[in-house]
């Protein structure tokens, strides 16, 4: 599809862009659109930094809500209903010929969009990066509802069944939340389209210059980047650090991202301030330093929601081994046979162990990782996106010609 005037208007109810892995997935999507020749309008909350390459509009400030951390947070329902304001602005204005909306809240704020411009006819696809239920349960949404919970889990899986029926189409982050649409919530197999995160390997390949470490000249050294929430396995890494010290001095730990402040408790704890490097947030820009510093890499989460895992690209295109959990994504990214059990620490810390004492297969399987990781390039998803958008594009303008010709006739 020629796509030299195609307007693409997304909606992400979050606060891009603040270093993380749901907004890295936006960005590429955005990156990838460019490189055919799209013209990416973003419509976000008030919060967060601009990126080149992405008109942004921001909602108006909510008082009080400033919170960049994933989960859910106080204000983000008002957050909500003011990029619904936006949204609904911006597309009246800019006349989008789509609606690319992102995660659920995006998803029904793009419907609503859509209807009140029902005139126009704007096609609306989701990109959705896990369960809505499942995503909940993991940040401990129904833990913290107690009782109501019974109550609240079915209605909200009858609420996420009802969503994934309003758009054309739904772009799903891992081959774990294309099975959930498909067989859970019955969505068809037509509507589906996997389309797997990506990573610039040229950030990779021309970094020159890694980050200098407070490490001793002979340690091995663990890197982990993205949010330290127990959403994403930080309970596993408590563990699998305390094993690994237990066994030996020689492995120390980068740990990069936020918040800080449960594993800075944790280190000084368990005296591990030598061991365990917090270095905080990092600009996405400046994540290949970091990642090039380490031997090996680590992600210990064990998702619910069917989520996919961005950063496991990122630490093949700098060339690292992965210790990770079994779990069918990971295996069919990493390219692994299914092995050990699906949540013990003790399983990572045995893989850390292995990868760092076999410099032979620590480089050979690096290797693979980073050719791997090429075959995931932002310019074949721009591809992807734009062949999907052109059949629901085209479907459209046969639809309305068939309702022009039938008027016609009566």
């Amino acid at each position: 599809m020629e796509s030299r005037h195609l307007k693409v208007l997304h909606i992400a109810p979050t606060p891009f862009f603040s270093d993380r892995g749901c907004h890295i997935r936006i960005l590429s999507i955005a990156r990838a659109l460019a490189l055919t020749n799209a013209q990416n309008i973003l419509c976000t909350y008030h919060h967060g930094h601009d990126r080149d390459g992405i008109t942004i509009h921001r909602a108006t400030a909510v008082p009080g809500y400033t919170e960049t951390a994933a989960g859910p947070q106080k204000g983000k329902l008002r957050a909500d209903l003011r990029l619904l304001a936006l949204s609904f602005r911006i597309a009246r204005q800019q006349k989008p010929d789509i609606i690319h909306a992102h995660l659920h809240e995006g998803l029904l704020i793009g419907w609503l969009v859509r209807v009140l411009l029902a005139w126009r006819r704007i096609p609306l696809v989701v990109d959705i990066q896990g369960g809505l239920v499942g995503e909940l349960q993991e940040h401990g949404f129904f833990a913290r509802a107690r009782w109501k919970a019974q109550i609240l889990k079915p209605a909200l899986r009858l609420l996420e069944y009802g969503l994934l029926r309003l758009p054309r189409h739904i772009f799903c982050s891992s081959a774990n939340s294309e099975a959930l649409c498909r067989d859970h919530y019955h969505v068809s197999a037509r509507r589906l389209t996997l389309l797997d995160d990506r990573v610039d390997v040229k950030t990779y390949t021309n970094c020159r210059h890694p980050v200098k470490l407070p490490f001793p000249d002979h340690a091995r050294i663990v890197v982990y980047s993205g949010s330290l929430l127990p959403i994403k396995g930080i309970e596993n890494l408590k563990m699998t650090v305390l094993e690994l010290a237990r066994r030996r001095d020689d492995i120390c730990f980068l740990l990069v991202g936020y918040p800080t402040e449960d594993l800075e408790v944790f280190r000084r704890t368990e005296q591990l301030l030598g061991r365990i490097h917090l270095e905080g947030r990092v600009s996405f820009d400046q994540l290949p330093r970091y990642l090039l510093a380490a031997d090996v890499a680590v992600d210990p989460k064990v998702s619910e929601s069917g989520e996919g895992s961005g950063k496991l690209l990122h630490y093949m295109a700098a060339g690292l081994p992965v210790a990770t959990f079994p779990t069918a994504h990971n295996q069919l990214l990493l390219g692994e046979e299914p092995s050990g059990r699906s949540s013990d620490p003790h399983y990572l810390a045995d893989k850390i162990e292995k990868l760092l004492d076999d410099e032979t297969e620590r480089r050979r399987i690096g290797e693979r990782n980073r050719r791997k990781a090429g075959e995931y390039s932002l310019n074949s998803a721009g591809q992807l996106i734009l062949s999907i958008y052109g059949q629901i594009i085209r479907s459209g303008v046969i639809r309305q010609q068939d309702s022009n010709t039938n008027g016609e006739v009566q």
